[in-house]
């Protein structure tokens, strides 16, 4: 089941990338956006950014390496989001601060900020 009420996630939207895969946009307040795929996360200035050939306002890519890729499920990686923390559909999580977005491989993990397995910096 997909919800979510937060103070820095606006929306999420599946998309699919030109390659053809799936992906979700998470929208944070102030314009931000976050990309998920199976195999990456990337940060962008704001949604125009995101379809830009250039990579003009990509402002971090994050590779995951197989044993940290995201699990897609009927097109949304997201579940839950609410505040700073959005839960995936495979158990992992994401930590949304002011500095950063960190993949985590759990919830727990996640709200103890240990064990990170990817980072996006916002600067």
């Amino acid at each position: 089941m997909f919800y979510g009420t937060s103070d820095i996630v606006e929306g999420v939207e599946q998309c699919t990338l030109p390659s053809g895969q799936a992906a979700e946009r998470v929208r944070l307040r102030g314009g931000p956006v976050l990309l998920l795929s199976e195999g990456a996360m990337a940060l962008y200035k704001h949604l125009e950014a995101v379809g830009d050939p250039l990579g003009n306002g990509l402002i971090q890519l994050q590779p995951l390496t197989d044993e940290h890729q995201l699990t897609c499920l009927d097109g949304r990686f997201v579940e839950q989001y609410k505040a700073g923390f959005i839960g995936l559909v495979d158990s992992k999580a994401l930590l949304v601060t002011p500095a950063a977005i960190q993949l985590f491989a759990n919830r727990e993990d996640a709200l103890r900020n240990r064990n990170q397995l990817a980072r996006l910096d916002f600067e």
